[in-house]
């Protein structure tokens, strides 16, 4: 009898593209590449080694201390989406400024989506931006006759945006309910584009506040730095007796607990 032949072993298949079945970007997803993973737990154990050196005066405790650069990449991931989401919210309204336009100069809907297409590739160069490629997916799914509210629904969707979610809420119930589609659209995009402004001013209020936020968390450990450096043996019972150690380790919690209450206060969402 001969033997039956072993079914092939199935092969591990690499995580899949940030897209979605619609074919566009799922902005709450962030694959890291192994050598972009690598760099940043490389970046983040250096720092945190010469962290742990600077309150401990000793590599074994100060590599412990690095091992929490494998906690980064996550961190990392989380404000590469974060900031994503950002850009694609400025390029929005300004996407809305130009569909505005196009409406109000009698446009049809989905010629406003290709006006507005053609004024984003003039107003960024990069051919990759965000919006570019998403106005370019509805345009292109408009003329395969499909429908303007669903595409706007899909984009709610992945990018995770209010303010998104929002326009395509108040398109799609418009569309239903046979209203002043034009006239609702654009009050509908002044609205979302005040709101918008509203948070970049007080974006720009709060970045004074951000860089004391971030000159407060270094001082101690600049301080720590110059203390040891210029008095001599002055400091070296904070590092040889499990006390010392102690006070260094509450000294650095902190330093943590402080910065991360300063990023919370001035995380300021409308």
């Amino acid at each position: 009898m001969s033997k039956k032949q072993k079914a092939p072993k199935k092969v591990k298949e690499p995580p899949r593209p940030e897209r979605t079945e619609s074919g566009g970007l799922d902005y709450s997803v962030y694959y890291m590449k192994p050598a972009e993973r690598l760099g940043y737990i490389l970046l983040a154990a250096a720092g945190l080694f010469a962290l742990g050196y600077i309150f401990y005066r000793s590599a074994i405790l100060a590599g412990l201390l690095a091992l929490l650069s494998l906690k980064y990449p996550a961190i990392r991931t989380k404000q590469i989406i974060a900031a994503r989401r950002r850009k694609l919210t400025l390029q929005f309204k300004d996407m809305l400024y130009s569909l505005s336009s196009a409406l109000g100069a009698g446009c049809s809907v989905e010629k406003a989506m290709a006006v507005a297409l053609e004024d984003m590739e003039r107003q960024y160069v990069d051919p990759r931006t965000h919006i570019i490629q998403e106005l370019e997916l509805i345009v292109s799914k408009l003329s395969m006759n499909q429908n303007i509210e669903d595409l706007l629904i899909d984009l709610s969707e992945r990018s995770g945006i209010d303010d998104i979610r929002t326009f395509a809420n108040i398109f799609e119930i418009s569309k239903r309910t046979g209203g002043n589609l034009i006239q609702i659209i654009r009050q509908t995009s002044d609205v979302i584009s005040q709101k918008i402004e509203t948070k970049q001013e007080i974006d720009t209020l709060l970045a004074e506040k951000k860089m004391e936020q971030k000159v407060l968390t270094v001082m101690p450990i600049l301080l720590m730095l110059l203390l040891t450096q210029t008095t001599g043996d002055f400091m070296a019972p904070l590092f040889h007796n499990p006390a010392g150690v102690l006070v260094s380790t509450i000294a650095l919690a902190l330093i943590g607990v402080g910065y991360l209450w300063g990023l919370k206060l001035t995380d300021i969402t409308i």
